[in-house]
């Protein structure tokens, strides 16, 4: 299978530790979509995700990672959680090559428009998006994205720390 990453699945090294057959093919982009901050985590902020727009420029930049169908259950199980769910998506590399992928979604039940990301998220996901090489333009709308600082200041340190 091939997915779309965006966000926190763009550290393809650290997916491999869960599906050591991912392989980066590289950047591509998801239209009709924009990235939001709208999906609630578990500390009670909000984290990424896509949602559907019928915005004529919607766009999302991200990685296409290659794995094995077979280790699939390794990074998505509904069982686990029924917060995200894997849609298709088709998407294109940087030459308008044309792949089927799946992008994950939140599941509307987990979806909060009134959070807000951490300090430390936002600056994680500005971080893995410089490491992707994506487009410096759109760095830059996230980068204008509201966020709060964190108010456990030990999680806050600790997760700053780790960037």
């Amino acid at each position: 299978m091939i997915l779309f990453a965006y966000a926190g699945n763009m550290n393809v090294e650290k997916f491999k530790k869960t599906v050591p057959s991912a392989h980066n093919m590289g950047i591509a982009k998801l239209p009709g979509y924009n990235f939001v901050f709208n999906s609630t985590g578990e500390d009670e902020s909000a984290k990424a995700n896509v949602v559907k727009s019928f915005e004529q420029d919607a766009l999302v930049w991200g990685l296409l990672i290659e794995l094995d169908d077979d280790e699939r259950a390794n990074f998505h199980d509904p069982t686990w959680s029924s917060t995200l769910k894997l849609e298709p998506a088709l998407c294109f590399d940087l030459n308008d090559n044309i792949y089927h992928a799946e992008v994950f979604v939140t599941q509307p039940h987990a979806i909060s428009t009134h959070l807000l990301p951490y300090d430390w998220y936002h600056a994680k996901i500005l971080k893995l998006a410089k490491n992707a090489d994506l487009p410096a333009a759109y760095i830059s709308q996230i980068a204008l994205m509201p966020y709060k600082v964190d108010p456990d200041e030990i999680r806050r340190q600790r997760r700053l720390k780790s960037l």
